[in-house]
C-alpha cells in the first residue's frame, strides 16, 4: 500500500520533470553551458542584536544571485561550442535528448520482438533470448566504438575543460603584462615565424 503510493509520487514527479525539460521550462542552472552565476548568501536582518543572534540560529539566510566580474577565470563562458541545430527533444547532449534516447532505445527491442514473433513467428523465448543478447552487444559494441573514437580525436569533456582552462590562465597572464612586455613578446613571436 505505501510503497504503490510512494511509486505514483514518485511516477508523476518524473513525469513533470521529463515535461519541464521537454517544454524548455528547467531552470537556467541545471541547463548545460549557462551562464556562471555565483550564489552569495545574506543572513535577514533583525532589529535587535538579540533578536539577530536569536534568529540567526532557527531562520534559513537569504540567497541574492550576482554576475560574476569579467576578470575571474570562468570556463562556461569561453565555451565557443557550435550550437545543435536539433531541437532539445532530440539532441542528445540535452537533458531531453538523453530522456527521448533512452525512451527509443527502450522501445526498439520490443518492436523488433513484437515483429518476430508475430510477423515471422519465431518462438517467444527464443526471440526473447536472442534479442535481448544481440541488442546489448550492439549497444555496447557502438558504445565503446563511440568513446575510442572520442578519445582518437580528444573529443572528451576532460580534454576541452583542460584546453579552455589554458587558454583562460593564458588571456590572463596576457592582461596583467604592461604594454610593453606584450609588444616585446609579440615581437619575438615576430622573429620565431621568419
Amino acid at each position: 500500500m505505501l510503497t504503490s503510493r510512494l511509486f505514483k509520487g514518485l511516477c508523476s514527479i518524473g513525469q513533470i520533470a521529463i515535461a519541464a525539460i521537454i517544454l524548455g521550462q528547467a531552470p537556467q542552472s541545471s541547463l548545460a553551458f549557462a551562464p556562471s552565476l555565483k550564489i552569495a548568501a545574506t543572513p535577514t536582518t533583525a532589529t535587535s542584536s538579540a533578536a539577530r543572534r536569536h534568529l540567526s540560529q532557527y531562520s534559513p539566510p537569504t540567497f541574492t544571485i550576482t554576475e560574476q566580474s569579467s576578470s575571474s577565470l570562468s570556463m562556461s563562458e569561453q565555451n565557443n561550442e557550435p550550437k545543435s541545430s536539433l531541437p532539445v527533444f532530440l539532441d542528445p547532449g540535452t537533458k531531453g535528448g538523453a530522456v527521448v534516447l533512452s525512451i527509443i532505445l527502450f522501445v526498439i527491442p520490443i518492436v523488433i520482438y513484437q515483429v518476430a514473433t508475430g510477423v515471422f513467428g519465431i518462438d517467444e523465448i527464443d526471440a526473447g533470448r536472442n534479442i535481448g543478447a544481440g541488442f546489448c552487444v550492439i549497444t555496447m559494441l557502438v558504445w565503446g566504438g563511440s568513446y575510442i573514437f572520442r578519445v582518437a580525436t580528444k573529443d572528451m569533456t576532460y580534454a576541452k575543460q583542460l584546453k579552455d582552462y589554458e587558454d583562460a590562465v593564458i588571456a590572463k597572464r596576457l592582461e596583467e603584462l604592461d604594454e610593453d612586455e606584450v609588444q616585446a613578446l609579440v615581437e619575438d613571436i615576430e622573429r620565431e615565424q621568419f
